[in-house]
């Protein structure tokens, strides 16, 4: 077993090299070493080990994080700090499997990822096998439909007596939308603007309604604000604005 002094010399020496060359190795090992060692670190001891160790997952590539999180997702004994990092990543590829499984995620740091992130993380979030009422009741409140959908069918998420409310009016709404502007099926090409033409997105129009639309992105981006949709060659250009978005799937609202 390597002791707390050990631990702290190969940190120093990644800290001052601070190279990508095989560091994901490095950062594998060290995340392996806190875990099995973990019961021998004072509380100050871990937090530091864990915090610098966290600071090197920043500088390890994307594909190398997402197999660093898909390997502690489910370790209980997981470097905390480690796991909060790789949960907050905009990488959803990442952070989903952290933020569906890990038993180390705090209530605080779930909230979090629910305030500042998108669809997706709030959908990985919705899935995990217990949810507090606090945090359900935030899923609901800023979360889509495939959000609330996924949350309502989690048989261990707490809603509170509101949060079941809430649901049961979303519904309502939704049929009722569905009842007064029938969405027809298309597969146009289509393009996502600012309302002055820039910042153009190329996307496909998955279905139309008198009142919005559903969209899917050529690639990946966070769109918000007022909008303009142009598709059949530009002939027809509404301004909009997004609703809802899900991974490369948005909802605008026609404004």
């Amino acid at each position: 077993m390597t002791d707390v002094t050990g631990v702290n010399h190969a940190i120093d020496d990644l800290v001052a090299q601070r190279s990508r060359a095989g560091l994901a190795d490095k950062v594998n090992t060290l995340i392996g070493t806190f875990a099995e060692n973990s019961g021998t670190y004072t509380a100050e001891q871990a937090e530091t080990v864990d915090g610098v160790i966290a600071r090197l997952v920043a500088d390890v590539s994307p594909v190398d994080r997402m197999a660093i999180a898909s390997r502690i997702a489910s370790d209980p004994h997981a470097p905390p700090g480690v796991v909060a990092r790789l949960a907050c990543d905009d990488w959803i590829e990442i952070a989903s499997p952290i933020l569906t499984q890990s038993p180390c995620l705090s209530d605080e740091t779930l909230l979090k990822v629910i305030d500042s992130k998108g669809h997706s993380h709030l959908l990985a979030i919705s899935r995990r096998r217990a949810l507090p009422a606090d945090v359900a009741d935030r899923l609901i409140e800023r979360g889509n439909r495939s959000v609330v959908k996924s949350l309502a069918r989690n048989p261990g998420a707490n809603l509170s007596a509101e949060a079941r409310r809430s649901l049961e009016r979303r519904e309502r709404e939704r049929f009722e939308e569905l009842r007064k502007t029938p969405r027809k099926a298309v597969a146009y090409p289509a393009q996502l603007s600012r309302p002055d033409g820039s910042a153009a997105h190329r996307c496909r129009l998955i279905d139309v309604s008198r009142t919005g639309a559903k969209l899917s992105l050529a690639a990946m981006a966070r769109l918000s604000g007022p909008l303009l949709l142009s598709f059949a060659n530009a002939a027809v250009r509404r301004p909009c604005e997004a609703v809802w978005q899900d991974g490369r799937d948005i909802g605008v609202r026609f404004t």
